[in-house]
């Protein structure tokens, strides 16, 4: 027989591997679709050159997005 404690660990670390792979899986497709860009630009005047990239967008959304569909698998399949 499980004790709760043990049934609680076991659904948090499905939770966390279903999300890890769910978040795999969306970065690559939203890589496909929104393009890692990284620009230098000028900054002060012209003194100074700075990158600028999109990284945090596609990691946040690739994230939100993983979020949501694995809390929709686990509310819907366990």
């Amino acid at each position: 027989m499980k004790s709760n404690t043990f049934a609680a660990m076991e659904a948090t670390a499905s939770f966390i591997l279903i999300l890890g792979i769910y978040f795999m899986g969306t970065l690559a497709i939203i890589q496909q679709v929104i393009h890692p860009k990284r620009e230098l630009v000028p900054v002060n005047g012209g003194k100074g050159k700075t990158w600028v990239t999109n990284y945090a967008k596609i990691i946040g959304l690739s994230f939100l997005l993983s979020a949501f569909c694995t809390s929709l698998a686990y509310i819907l399949f366990i």
